[in-house]
């Protein structure tokens, strides 16, 4: 469970984040949505800390994320960055294996429990065979699965990923929303920053839109992509239709 209330975040005085409060609740999938620069990454930054906001609370199960450490917040909290690029050669267990550094004491090595959780990790993502490959071999969907992968081997209970489908084959992304879809039912609460609407539609539990930092709408994915939530938010018109029960959108000047 994730509350975030009146959340401000600026730069260089200009309000990245302007009062932005939500309740996001376990065992679903939390689209976040809005057009380039409306705050959705910083967002994310300033739920697991990365940017501390400059007011405002923020609550993970029931607990103030000012009163935990940020060793005990890195158990509870993960983050699959935009940009996953990784600049040396390192294997894909080893990446995985960063997972359970939160876990681990300053020179402790990995326990055979934390072995075990690594490997599910790997399978959970379908990604096991190129445990030992080097992740600069790997192709971009393979590479982003292996970042999924840490981030499920952390057992964090609160995982939020930015644009992880941004740059991948409609396989990879098939891929990745079936591996959220499946990991949301261990009452995990997923936060997802996503670009492609009609993915958001489709897949997202809720959704919440923010515009120039603001906090425009959340609910279900019915409501959220009204002909006037789009018209005010994105500048475009919508339409939507259907095939075989599934519903799509249609963007249009």
């Amino acid at each position: 469970m994730l509350d975030i209330e009146n959340i401000h975040y600026s730069i260089d005085d200009k309000k990245i984040l302007d009062g932005i409060s939500a309740c996001f609740e376990p065992r679903r999938i939390h689209g976040i949505i809005g057009p380039n620069g409306s705050g959705k990454s910083t967002l994310l930054k300033n739920i697991c800390r990365i940017w501390e906001p400059q007011s405002g609370s923020i609550v993970i199960n029931g607990k103030n994320y000012t009163e935990i450490s940020r060793k005990e917040l890195s158990k509870l909290v993960t983050l699959v960055p935009q940009n996953t690029t990784i600049g040396f050669p390192i294997s894909v267990f080893d990446i995985v294996s960063m997972g359970r550094n939160p876990h681990l004491g300053r020179f402790e090595g990995l326990r055979h429990m934390d072995r075990d959780i690594i490997e599910r990790a790997l399978q959970q993502t379908n990604i096991f065979a190129l445990k030992d490959r080097s992740i600069n071999e790997l192709s971009g969907g393979e590479g982003q699965l292996a970042i999924i992968a840490r981030a499920i081997a952390t057992e964090a209970s609160l995982i939020l990923l930015d644009e992880p489908t941004s740059e991948l084959d409609v396989k990879h992304t098939l891929d990745i929303v079936k591996i959220l879809s499946e990991f949301k039912e261990q009452d995990k609460t997923i936060l997802v920053s996503i670009h492609d609407l009609n993915l958001a539609r489709r897949f997202c539990d809720t959704i919440s839109i923010l515009s120039r930092g603001k906090l425009f709408y959340s609910g279900t994915p019915e409501d959220a992509f009204s002909e006037e939530n789009i018209r005010q938010v994105f500048e475009v018109n919508v339409r939507e239709y259907k095939h075989d029960d599934t519903t799509f959108l249609d963007f249009y000047k």
